[in-house]
């Protein structure tokens, strides 16, 4: 007897063009944007990569365990180290974003990075998907690429659109450990002002990882403050980036 044949709901259809637009997703934060637990995120995942939807991939970035080995994903052998990402496929991305994204697969190098934004996202805008509330990375990697085929200018972390004025659009730049020598953080700064200038935006929101971090951050702008000839620079606010996670990410009505 075959199968009953697997038939998206709307809110998975709508999940779908999250992932896809946030490049990929851990199982953990998979179950926070559905308002589930781990167990519903893993049977979501094996829909997916049954219809040919998703492929899944165990990442090491130093992610705290422990780590328990998978009968659906890992090979028994499998001795796990690091989070079970779920990222859709290349042709599947591509009907949602309605561009061809390349291939892509989740990297240790940027995981934490993608993790961070991906749940600010999640607390300020929830599973919205409509660009003109919340445009991601890589929809804006595509938005802002020149003749070259590739962005001229700094690329943000995402845009959204000012709940308090909707004709303001900010920045947002994600912070999570600080940028060492010869100012780096003070030129990475300056970058996305500038980058949001040139795109007419309200300014940048930084949302930085720890005490230690902000005090960096504001050094960093009231430098550039005083290299513009201002006592401060009124397009850029800087947010405690967990605070800001834990307020937005409150529990909520499951997905449905």
């Amino acid at each position: 007897m075959s199968e009953p044949r697997i038939r998206l709901q709307a809110w998975e259809t709508r999940l779908e063009e999250f992932i896809a637009q946030q490049y990929g997703l851990s199982f953990d934060t998979v179950g926070r944007a559905m308002g589930r637990g781990p167990r519903a995120a893993s049977d979501f995942a094996r829909r997916l990569k049954k219809l040919g939807h998703a492929e899944v991939a165990r990442v090491d970035y130093g992610s705290r365990g422990p780590w328990r080995n998978s009968t659906t994903f890992d090979e028994p052998s499998v001795v796990p180290h690091g989070p079970l990402w779920l990222s859709l496929t290349r042709a599947t991305a591509w009907g949602y974003l309605e561009f061809d994204p390349g291939e892509w697969t989740p990297k240790a190098s940027t995981a934490a990075h993608l993790t961070a934004v991906t749940e600010l996202r999640l607390a300020l805008t929830g599973l919205d998907t409509d660009p003109r509330v919340w445009t991601s990375e890589r929809l804006l990697r595509r938005r802002l690429r020149g003749e070259s085929g590739r962005p001229e200018v700094h690329v943000h972390d995402g845009w959204f659109r000012d709940f308090a004025d909707p004709d303001k659009v900010w920045a947002v730049e994600v912070e999570l450990s600080r940028k060492f020598g010869d100012g780096r953080l003070t030129r990475a700064i300056s970058a996305a002002l500038d980058a949001a200038d040139r795109n007419d935006l309200a300014g940048v929101v930084y949302f930085v990882r720890g005490e230690g971090l902000r005090r960096a951050v504001e050094t960093a702008a009231t430098r550039i403050a005083h290299n513009r000839n201002v006592d401060r620079l009124p397009n850029l606010e800087i947010h405690d980036l967990d605070a800001t996670i834990a307020r937005g990410m409150q529990p909520r009505e499951q997905v449905s």
